[in-house]
Parts: structure tokens; C-alpha cells; sequence
């Protein structure tokens, strides 16, 4: 491993622990056993370091998703994958939710992966811009793919019709909510596990209903109508 492999590596567990903020370089350096000075030779700042490290993380995550059939549209292009629609049109519910598992999986047990969020989690806190950065990653970005999806799958007869961007937040909400938990409680992996698995089981069996959104949104207007009931009409 080279020395500039070294840095990073050491970084990313100070990051990991400290935050951005909270780590000098002085802190980078001491553990590998060089001088703060030596450390500027391979990097100009603490920043760029940091850069260096949201960069790589990116390239190998998207790396992975492309494995479970999950390719974010790239800047400039708006179109879900047609590998993608394909695949989610016609997936079970169990390869729905061994899927997502995988994901959860990574995220929590991938020692590098593992760091990477815990270093953007303790870093949003810090600067407004590491926070906007966070909420890019982890929500907005996959908010934004799983609604195109949806609409795709809509499209397509796949599931029912319904409010994409709503349905996206009925998916996804839930799966981040366990994560949580288990990052919380490591000893409740098992339960988070079998929570999200009939979790997402359950939505799938939801969505492959085409008369349930109708209902539900009918339900709701119903609920919210200026319209008396015709129970609460006044008898002439």
C-alpha cells in the first residue's frame, strides 16, 4: 500500500470517529508515524484529503448498486435505466427484499462503507455544507431514483398507479429508519433485518394491488372533503 493509500485509509478512521472538524492533521499523521509537514507533501490540506476520500466512495458505491440492477442517472440525464424497469417490473417480492437487505447489509457491516457514513453522519453536524452533501447522498439521491422507478414501473402496468414521489417516501422512509436503529443498537441487527424484509414485502404485495392507490386516494379526499357526509346532512 502506498503512502498516499496510507493517509487516506488513516483519514477516513479519524473522519469516521471525529468528524471533519473535529480531526487535525496533526491527528492524520501521528498514527502512520510521519510529520505533519511530511503529510503536506501528499496533500495540500485536510480538505483535499477529505475530497479525495467522498470521491472514491462514490465511484465504489455506485459500483455496487450497479450490481443490484440500480444505475443513478448520471448529471444532465433524467431517464431511470431500462435495465432497471425491466428488472423491478418483474422481481418477486423475496428478490425485492434480498435486495434491498443487501444494500442494508453494506451499509451496516462493510467496514468501509461502514466508516464512510458514520464519517459524513458526524460531519453534517458540523458545516452546512458537509450536511447538505449527507442529505444528497443518503436521501435526496435515492428518493429521486426510486420515484423515477416508481413512475417507470407505473408506466409499465408493473404496479399501480399512484403518486411516484409519495410512494417513494412510503419505500424508503421505513428502510432508513431501521438503519438507524441498528446503528443505535447493533444488538437489534436481527429484528432491523426481519422488519425490513416484511416491510418491504408488504409494500410490494401493496403496490402489485392496481385498485389500492384509487382507494387510498379516494379515502383521503373523502377525509378531507368541505362536503358534508351524507350521514351529517341536516333533514329537510
Amino acid at each position: 500500500m502506498s503512502t498516499k493509500e496510507l493517509i487516506l485509509e488513516e483519514a477516513l478512521k479519524q473522519f469516521s470517529e471525529k468528524g471533519f472538524a473535529g480531526t487535525s492533521m496533526r491527528d492524520i499523521a501521528r498514527p502512520l508515524g510521519i510529520t505533519k509537514a511530511a503529510l503536506y507533501k501528499h496533500f495540500e490540506s485536510k480538505q483535499q484529503i477529505f475530497d479525495r476520500i467522498v470521491a472514491e466512495s462514490e465511484k465504489k458505491f455506485q459500483g455496487f448498486f450497479e450490481k443490484l440492477s440500480v444505475h443513478f442517472p448520471k448529471p444532465g440525464e433524467e431517464a431511470v435505466n431500462t435495465e432497471d424497469v425491466d428488472v423491478y417490473g418483474n422481481i418477486s417480492a423475496e428478490g425485492l427484499s434480498e435486495r434491498v437487505l443487501t444494500f442494508v447489509r453494506f451499509s451496516m457491516r462493510d467496514p468501509y462503507s461502514r466508516q464512510v457514513r458514520r464519517m459524513l453522519t458526524l460531519s453534517q453536524f458540523q458545516s452546512r455544507d458537509l450536511a447538505e452533501m449527507y442529505t444528497k447522498r443518503y436521501v435526496e439521491t435515492m428518493l429521486e431514483y426510486d420515484e423515477k422507478l416508481f413512475a417507470k414501473l407505473m408506466e409499465a402496468g408493473a404496479i399501480g398507479k399512484g403518486d411516484a414521489g409519495a410512494l417513494a417516501l412510503m419505500f424508503y422512509s421505513p428502510v432508513v429508519l431501521y438503519m438507524g436503529i441498528w446503528d443505535r443498537e447493533p444488538d437489534r441487527a436481527e429484528e432491523c433485518e426481519a422488519a425490513i424484509r416484511n416491510h418491504v414485502e408488504q409494500f410490494f404485495q401493496l403496490t402489485k394491488a392496481p385498485r389500492f392507490f384509487g382507494a387510498e386516494q379516494r379515502s383521503v379526499s373523502a377525509g378531507f372533503s368541505s362536503e358534508p357526509s351524507p350521514q351529517g346532512r341536516s333533514r329537510s
